[in-house]
């Protein structure tokens, strides 16, 4: 269709203003990976969960081939790469016991980790825990514009206002709603199940996304199955050529006009957008009292 992955990566950086490389992924299992990809199959020094390789891949722009062998960590520091099929699930949580109390093997107290109950971590692995077939060998992470191998996912990191550009654009041609998961794990829940069902899947995030992976906390993750990307950045171009607007720099939240102006003082729809207009804190001087001030007057909590 006019749109190899170069081109793909080189659209959404520009057309979307997005911020690192968009992450391509690619699984194999085993005999089946081109022999060209060889050299690319990770044998150094690091020891990272494949979230931390994507991130390197991010910003970075390196590729990577983890086999599931020499770049499992040791000991396992998450279920991550069972989740995406290069391993097994540590041994304990596939039943959901040890999702919801320590390990009682371990010594230390049994006491409540990711879940409050074992109950609710079962219910959980019915939805979450969507995870590759663990025969799959080898998996391919690298930046979309300069991937060495044809991705079976794309992921996105973003602010939600970007992601909801991206999930719009993805409705354009095909009508298909991206759905969200947020559960124990964002490969799971995120890139796992995109690659598993064909759909695109966005998630808020999890414990690991944030601490272990160290995605930015006020951005989402997008995964794109690669059959959709073509159309995806197809539109991209059409809105870009339309002159549609994506990005919208008033500013949010408090700072608007309507927000702020008296409940008293005469204001309509996007009246501060008219050039002519003069703020109600110019015309009458008094300020506006922030959430947080009021909050305060009455002696109740206000967060950091």
């Amino acid at each position: 269709m006019g749109y190899p992955p170069t081109k793909q990566g080189e659209i959404i950086i520009k057309e979307l203003r997005h911020y690192g490389d968009p992450v391509a992924l690619a699984w194999w299992p085993n005999k089946t990976m081109p022999s060209k990809l060889e050299e690319h199959v990770y044998k150094g020094p690091l020891r990272l969960v494949h979230c931390e390789f994507m991130m390197r891949a991010r910003f970075r722009r390196e590729t990577y081939i983890l086999d599931g062998i020499t770049s499992r960590p040791t000991p396992p520091v998450c279920n991550g790469d069972g989740y995406v099929g290069l391993a097994p699930i540590i041994e304990g949580t596939e039943h959901g016991a040890y999702n919801a109390i320590t390990n009682p093997t371990s010594s230390k107290p049994s006491e409540p980790r990711i879940y409050g109950t074992m109950v609710a971590a079962r219910r959980n692995l019915k939805h979450d825990y969507t995870v590759v077939d663990p025969k799959v060998r080898y998996l391919g992470i690298a930046p979309l514009s300069e991937a060495p191998f044809d991705p079976d996912v794309v992921v996105l990191f973003g602010t939600p206002k970007k992601m909801m550009y991206v999930s719009r654009a993805l409705q354009w041609w095909s009508g298909i709603t991206p759905k969200s998961r947020t559960g124990p794990g964002t490969c799971s829940s995120c890139w796992a199940e995109t690659y598993m069902t064909g759909e695109p899947r966005y998630t808020l995030g999890c414990f690991g996304v944030f601490s272990v992976m160290g995605m930015n906390p006020n951005n989402v993750a997008m995964a794109i199955p690669s059959e959709m990307m073509p159309s995806f950045c197809n539109v991209l171009e059409l809105w870009r050529d339309r002159g549609r607007k994506i990005f919208y720099e008033l500013p949010p939240d408090e700072e608007r006009e309507h927000v702020r102006v008296p409940d008293d003082y005469q204001y309509t729809k996007q009246e501060d957008e008219n050039p002519k207009y003069v703020k109600w804190e110019v015309k009458t001087g008094n300020k506006y009292q922030n959430w947080a001030q009021r909050r305060r007057k009455k002696g109740l909590y206000v967060p950091e």
